[in-house]
């Protein structure tokens, strides 16, 4: 029995800068729905007659969050689905706009400690599909993709120098034998890069990110979350993203840049409401180590 699903980050920040108060009755979107923490403070702090819809991939987040959420079913749909939809996700819902958005976009502490390829720290199959539905898992791309499609991989998505070395690596390994398990993935790279005990906690995160962000697409789901639910936001609408690696920063970072009234002259554009990036504080960080990485960005619909 599962009691804890995950430990939101930035949790009273990122709800207090979603809900704009001008707006009466809201229809907002929690795109990442994890344990339902951000989704229980939204239905709590908006109005009555406010809608909210939650989406998350993984069906073991919906059935946590749905028993958590049971007292707010007036107010809350929860979804099974992939942000990216949330176009089409919304209308379903029988809605045509929304007035804000909320992305926390790190792994749930239930998908690092109990699900399947994600964490480095234990010995499970190379799984990582957030959705089991999909076709597609680390122990496919390990086993299958060429040597140049690696190395781009772990080069783009993990940001590692000179990544055809390590390419190289795992395609020479599963000649000999199927690479099957995070352990078996970590037993390449002792070997090629000649780690006798310790590995480098940095190093392992930025592969098996670079891994993880590949099974999911989840950077091209990034962008089309952006656009989509830009498109459908009313004026005072607001967009929240909590990051963890620069990758996904810089998506968020330059999406509100494009749009922002400076470059946008005339039309729908966003109000940067957090000039900074904002970043946890030490009491949070101190009690939740996790959250030492993200970063908060937000924006609000305007008419330029």
């Amino acid at each position: 029995m599962v009691t804890e699903y995950h430990i939101p980050v930035l949790l009273n920040t990122a709800v207090s800068y979603l809900i704009n108060p001008v707006i009466r009755n809201h229809v907002l979107v929690d795109g990442t729905l994890g344990g339902g923490s951000y989704s229980k403070l939204i239905c709590e702090s908006v109005p009555g007659g406010s809608r909210l819809i939650a989406i998350d991939k993984d069906e073991n987040s919906i059935t946590f969050a749905a028993e958590i959420l049971k007292d707010y079913r007036e107010k809350i749909s929860i979804r099974q689905g992939n942000f990216a939809d949330v176009g089409q996700i919304v209308t379903e819902e029988g809605f045509v706009s929304i007035t804000g958005i909320v992305l926390d976009l790190g792994l749930s502490s239930y998908q690092l400690n109990e699900e399947a390829g994600f964490s480095f720290m234990k010995n499970t199959p190379l799984d990582m599909r957030a959705d089991k539905n999909s076709e597609l898992d680390a122990r496919t791309i390990l086993n299958e993709y060429k040597e140049k499609e690696l190395t781009e991989i772990f080069e783009e998505y993990g940001e590692i120098s000179k990544a055809s070395r390590l390419s190289k690596a795992v395609v020479e390994a599963r000649r000999r034998q199927a690479i099957e398990t995070t352990e078996d993935f970590i037993k390449i790279i002792k070997r090629e890069y000649g780690f006798k005990s310790a590995l480098p906690v940095k190093f392992l995160s930025k592969l098996f990110q670079a891994l993880r962000i590949a099974v999911n697409d989840e950077l091209n789901d990034l962008k089309k979350v952006l656009t989509d639910a830009f498109d459908i936001m009313i004026e005072g609408g607001r967009i929240v993203v909590v990051s963890y690696h620069s990758l996904e920063d810089r998506i968020v970072k330059n999406f509100f840049r494009e749009h922002s009234e400076k470059a946008v002259q005339a039309g729908k554009a966003l109000k940067i409401l957090t000039k900074k990036v904002v970043t946890p504080e030490y009491p949070e960080v101190r009690s939740n180590t996790r959250s030492r990485s993200a970063k908060l960005r937000a924006a609000e619909v305007v008419i330029a």
